[in-house]
C-alpha cells in the first residue's frame, strides 16, 4: 500500500508542468508582475525571496535584506513606510492567537530598480506564524507592481478582513460611535432597518436616526456608496 502511494504521488508530481522540459523553455518574464518574500518578525530578518524579486527589480534575491529594502525605497516615501508599519504594528499588538489570520495589511510605496527606475508596488501582508502567546512570529509579504506612481497617502493604508470580504478602518477616521459602528458592520451584513432593529434590541426610529447620521459623517448619499468604499475591489 504503501509503495502504491508513493508511485501514485510522483505520478502526480511529473504530471506538473514545472517538470516538462518543452513548457521549461518558455519564458514570459514580462507577465511577472508580483514577487513574495517571508520576514521573520522575531528575528527581524526576510527568511526567504522567490526569483521573481530579481525578474522585477533587477537585484539578486539572495541579496535581499532589510536595509536593503529600505535603500531601494524613494526617499520621499520612507515617512509614509514608517508611519504605515508604525500602524499596523499598533493594529496586530492588540490580535490574539487565529485572529492575526483574518487581515491583510497593505499600503503602497516607490522602490528603485537595479536599472535607476522607480516603480510603485503595493505591499500586502498577512499573517504566516503566531507564537504560543499569540504575538505575530512570520508574515508573508506580497509586492505587486502598480502603474500609478503617484498615490495619496492617506487613502493608501488599508487592511482587509478576509472573513468579512471588506476592509475595516481602524482608526475610525470616520469618527463613528461604537453603536453606529455597530450597525455600519450590520448593514455590511445585509440586514435592512427593521433587522437591525430586531437584533440590537432599539427601536427603528433610533436605527433609522443612526444610518442618516452615518452618512453625514462619512459624507455618503447611501450605504452602497459607503460599502463601495470599503469593498473588496478597492483591494484590486
Amino acid at each position: 500500500m504503501e509503495n502504491l502511494a508513493q508511485e501514485k504521488w510522483q505520478k502526480l508530481v511529473k504530471s506538473q508542468k514545472s517538470q516538462s522540459e518543452l513548457d521549461n523553455k518558455k519564458t514570459f518574464p514580462e507577465k511577472i508582475s508580483s514577487y513574495i518574500f517571508i520576514f521573520d518578525c522575531f528575528e527581524n530578518i526576510i527568511l526567504y525571496t522567490n526569483t521573481a524579486f530579481e525578474t522585477i527589480t533587477g537585484y539578486q534575491a539572495n541579496q535581499f535584506d532589510l536595509d536593503h529594502l529600505i535603500g531601494m525605497i524613494h526617499p520621499d516615501d520612507l515617512p509614509h513606510f514608517f508611519s504605515s508599519e508604525e500602524r499596523g504594528l499598533n493594529f496586530t499588538n492588540n490580535l490574539l492567537f487565529n485572529e492575526h489570520f483574518k487581515y491583510i495589511l497593505s499600503y503602497s510605496y516607490r522602490i528603485k530598480t537595479s536599472d535607476g527606475e522607480f516603480i510603485r508596488v503595493l505591499q500586502q501582508c498577512q499573517a504566516l506564524e503566531v507564537n504560543e502567546s499569540g504575538h505575530l512570529t512570520k508574515t508573508l509579504v506580497i509586492h505587486k507592481r502598480i502603474d500609478n506612481l503617484e498615490k495619496n497617502a492617506s487613502e493608501d493604508y488599508k487592511i482587509f478582513d478576509k472573513t468579512q470580504n471588506m476592509f475595516i478602518d481602524d482608526e475610525n477616521s470616520y469618527n463613528l460611535s461604537e453603536r453606529e459602528l455597530e450597525i455600519l458592520n450590520l448593514i455590511k451584513q445585509g440586514m435592512n432597518s427593521q433587522q437591525v432593529s430586531e437584533t440590537l434590541r432599539i427601536s427603528k426610529n433610533t436605527v433609522l436616526t443612526h444610518r442618516k447620521n452615518i452618512l453625514n459623517k462619512t459624507n455618503s448619499n447611501s450605504f452602497i456608496e459607503l460599502i463601495k468604499k470599503i469593498s473588496i475591489s478597492e483591494f484590486a
